[in-house]
């Protein structure tokens, strides 16, 4: 398995969510050692935008929650900017709340949309009264509240990553307020697909965008009983809107690479199903 600094080499900018500090920022830097190449972006569809019309850039993005799913929109761009998939690292995701004043006294909490719902029950129970501002990322979840408290008002909180709560220990209200004790987030390594045609099934995973020919009875089982066929393992499969067609359907397939792998495509594709591979990959650990 290459390293993930190897996935990088001819890379001249890496684009991630900003600023420096963000979930997605630490996944950034277990691909590049090199900050200097790390771009910030305000939101996750600005930095695959760049990534797709830079073809030596890449970008780092989260792809699901264990909690909360998948980042929709983040998945349907893999198809619609044409991206391809390089790498994946899942990383431990823990929430901490800050806030200078009593609960009962705290009106609105700043937060980004992911670690609301990560926390929505810790916040149900502990917030009731509380109003979401929804912010652009955790960082910046942070930085408006803090600014909120230095303008005095003390009726504000923010769900904040610990790496943040450590540096504003003196606001430190909560800790590990998400609602699940092994709350993770897988992120993917994405570059744009270029001419690209080749992919190597010895990688640990292929990801999968399928979609019919037709709509009948029995589709999804014939799809599953191809990959059974091969006894290949599917680690994900989700349905999502085609986009073109209201009620139809597409599917995103993610499956463990055999030496099979190819002949169980070449069956899929005489099978009726329209088959996109949206990449072959290893997946690294935070530590590499």
């Amino acid at each position: 398995m290459s390293t993930p600094v190897d996935l990088l080499k001819n890379s001249t900018a890496i684009f991630t969510l900003g600023p420096e500090g963000t979930f997605s920022d630490e996944a950034a830097r277990v691909f590049q050692k090199k900050p200097d190449l790390l771009r910030y972006s305000s939101t996750f569809a600005e930095a695959l935008l760049q990534v797709s019309q830079n073809p030596k850039s890449a970008a780092v993005v989260p792809i699901e929650n264990s909690v909360a799913g998948t980042v929709a929109q983040v998945q349907d761009a893999l198809v619609s900017l044409d991206l391809v998939i390089l790498g994946e690292v899942s990383l431990p995701i823990t929430y901490f709340l800050l806030a200078s004043a009593d609960p009962k006294e705290i009106k609105n909490c700043y937060t980004h949309s992911q670690a609301f719902e990560q926390t929505s029950r810790w916040s149900a129970e502990n917030l009731p009264q509380v109003s979401p501002q929804f912010t652009r990322s955790n960082i910046d979840s942070g930085l408006q509240f803090l600014e909120k408290v230095e303008q005095g008002d003390e009726s504000v909180a923010a769900i904040v990553p610990v790496s943040f709560a450590m540096k504003h220990p003196q606001y430190l209200f909560a800790e590990n307020i998400q609602d699940f004790k092994n709350n993770t987030t897988r992120f993917l390594l994405v570059k744009s697909r270029g001419e690209l045609q080749d992919y190597d099934f010895t990688r640990k995973k292929t990801a999968l965008f399928v979609e019919f020919q037709e709509d009948r009875p029995g589709l999804l089982y014939k799809m599953l009983s191809v990959f059974n066929l091969f006894g290949i393992n599917l680690c994900r499969l989700e349905s999502r809107p085609s986009k073109t067609t209201p009620w139809m359907y597409v599917f995103y397939v993610d499956f463990y690479n055999i030496p099979e792998s190819q002949a169980c495509l070449d069956v899929l594709k005489t099978s009726m199903f329209n088959y996109h591979i949206l990449g072959s990959y290893d997946v690294y650990s935070p530590e590499n």
